[in-house]
């Protein structure tokens, strides 16, 4: 943190406050200017951090001038006009701290590719237009090892890519310089951010926390070799998610590991307090000079990655990219659907708020913008109101509670089952039945279509992921972790805390659990949220022409002669048979004997 600010003395005559130039009394980082939701405001700018030497009244008068008569001076007051030190004092041995100068403010963007309501640009910001014709820089650093060590989709990294050429965009419209580069390796990272910060002459480095270990190791590596250089000061903000995860600890101070109590309390801090749902002002545009100065990096190209293999056109109309877009879906959605959203949200035709999804785990959106919109259609209410609204909250919380467990419970993070005595499970190793899972042929049609859905479009409806990961792990028996991997392999959308947690709780293995006995019959589920089978007929087009009862279980409602003409594969495993084989193996695990 910046040293703290030192107060003006009096001269030793103690007739006029000793004035001390604006860059040797500016010490002290810009408070964060905000603006309540779901008003709007202009970002206020940052207080004049010279010291005034007097204000003179209405009256003429002057404030703080001594009035007439006798006037006690205290011990303190003399030995500061004496410059001299207070017996005992702890500053006896203290040296005045060195001033902060503000050269040029650097903005680290990793998974936060928006202008609106981003904490740590909001706040770099402010302290650009602290600098004398300083300016302010962005930075995004292209990792692909890092990526691949996460299981990032490739549809994913195109979307990334894509939500970046759109933010260069923006930020060439206030002047301010995007610096690209590319890390060979994961462990190049810190030399990189190291580099640009000599390179581009700057002073402060700003970024957004990210909560996996990794991310975490990797930060306080780069913040240790920044802060050995002279000068250089870095402000790390809680941006992703609502209520920073250390501010949720429970009564014990430690994590939460059900998600009722974090609910209600989140619901409760965020109704109470306001200030959680305050966003950030856009970035202040830089002086128009910046366009010269750094134009090499104004006339610079998105570097082209390795593309996905889907339907690119298919996937850039289903999923555009830029903040102006995750907006107006925003809007969308809320003025006519949220209100409905508990009816709809099991439904696998409906879209309900699919299409928010890649921006919001992207940080093109941020969840602060989420819950204040939707709050705001609620008549500003979070606790009650239309149910719809408060389904829709009620499942980001489970994304902010999923990153809790992350920060309280790293083990997740290191490919660990949250309850160790799962990890005792003896997997099944068919790779034959985990190839026919992933291609979408188990013989299930909900199942197959989710698994279809996902490896055309990079995304599955959340209803369908459930049942698909459930029929891997408790009908197939085949480890959560490799489910795990796949989905976050091709997830447009796909959340590291998310995706791990919701693995976990189909297995069985992680915080909030069902139990273990409870598994998702296929075909019952697909009878209930998919009665008229649109859904299946959609990704599964060699049973269309099914009637609405034949559609859900094609091999046990029609003759062989006639399933034999569809060209769809029979179930690979019995549903009935399945359940007995894994509540053996669980009960192995946790019943005692």
């Amino acid at each position: 943190m910046p040293p703290k600010k030192r107060p003006a003395g009096d001269d030793a005559n103690g007739d006029e406050p000793r004035k001390r130039p604006a860059a040797a009394t500016s010490t002290a980082a810009p408070k964060s200017v905000t603006i309540s939701a779901p008003g709007t405001a202009t970002a206020a700018k940052p207080a004049t951090t010279a010291a005034r030497s007097s204000t003179t009244s209405k009256t003429g008068t002057v404030r703080g001038a001594p009035k007439p008569g006798i006037r006690k001076v205290g011990a303190a007051a003399l030995a500061s006009r004496s410059r001299l030190p207070i017996a005992g004092s702890s500053t006896l041995k203290k040296e005045a701290p060195p001033p902060i100068i503000t050269k040029n403010t650097l903005m680290w963007f990793r998974n936060d590719l928006r202008l609106r309501d981003n904490k740590a640009l909001h706040a770099a910001s402010l302290r650009a237009k602290l600098g004398d014709e300083k300016c302010l820089i962005g930075l995004f650093i292209i990792s692909e090892a890092e990526w691949a060590s996460h299981d990032e989709a490739p549809v994913k990294i195109d979307f990334w890519m894509r939500n970046l050429a759109m933010l260069k965009k923006s930020l060439d419209k206030l002047h301010i310089p995007l610096v690209i580069k590319r890390a060979s390796s994961a462990s190049n990272v810190v030399g990189i951010v190291e580099s640009t910060v000599k390179e581009m002459d700057i002073s402060h480095v700003y970024w957004n926390v990210e909560y996996m270990v990794d991310e975490m190791k990797r930060d306080a590596a780069v913040k240790k070799a920044l802060e050995k250089l002279p000068g250089i000061y870095v402000e790390q903000h809680h941006d992703q998610g609502v209520i920073p995860p250390r501010e949720m600890a429970d009564k014990t101070g430690g994590g939460y590991t059900s998600f009722e109590p974090f609910n209600s309390t989140w619901n409760t801090r965020v109704e109470t307090k306001p200030h959680y749902l305050q966003l950030s002002a856009s970035p202040e545009a830089n002086p128009i000079e910046a366009k010269q100065l750094y134009a090499e990096h104004f006339n610079s190209m998105i570097p082209s990655l390795h593309s996905h293999t889907l339907e690119r056109v298919e996937t850039e109309h289903l999923y555009p990219a830029g903040e102006e877009v995750a907006h107006e879906r925003l809007r969308i959605f809320i003025e006519e659907k949220i209100k409905r959203y508990h009816l709809s949200r099991d439904c696998p035709h409906e879209e309900g708020g699919a299409s928010l999804a890649p921006y919001l785990s992207s940080g093109v959106l941020s969840a602060r913008q989420c819950v204040a919109a939707a709050r705001a259609a609620n008549n500003n209410k979070i606790i009650i109101g239309n149910e719809g609204v408060r389904t829709w909250i009620r499942e980001l919380v489970w994304m902010e509670f999923y990153r809790h467990v992350l920060v309280y419970f790293p083990r997740v993070c290191k490919n660990h089952a949250f309850k160790p005595i799962m990890e005792s499970i003896r997997w099944s190793t068919d790779d034959r039945k985990f190839q026919m899972w992933c291609q979408g042929k188990t013989g299930y049609p909900i199942v197959d279509a989710g698994m279809r859905q996902l490896n055309t479009t990079g995304y599955m409806h959340n209803r369908v992921r459930m049942v698909t990961a459930c029929f891997l792990v408790k009908d197939l028996l085949i480890n959560w972790q490799k489910g795990e991997k796949y989905f976050m392999g091709h997830l447009i959308d796909g959340d590291f805390a998310s995706n791990n947690g919701s693995w976990q709780w189909c297995a069985s293995t992680g915080v909030e659990s069902p139990p273990f006995y409870h598994a998702f019959n296929p075909i019952l589920q697909s009878q209930k949220f998919d009665p008229n089978g649109d859904y299946i007929r959609q990704w599964v087009p060699e049973l269309k022409s099914l009637s609405d009862k034949q559609i859900h279980d094609p091999y046990h409602t029609m003759s062989a002669k006639e399933f034999g003409k569809l060209a769809y594969p029979k179930p690979i495993v019995d549903h009935a048979e399945a359940k007995k084989r894994f509540l053996e193996e669980y009960k192995r695990i946790l019943v005692p004997k």
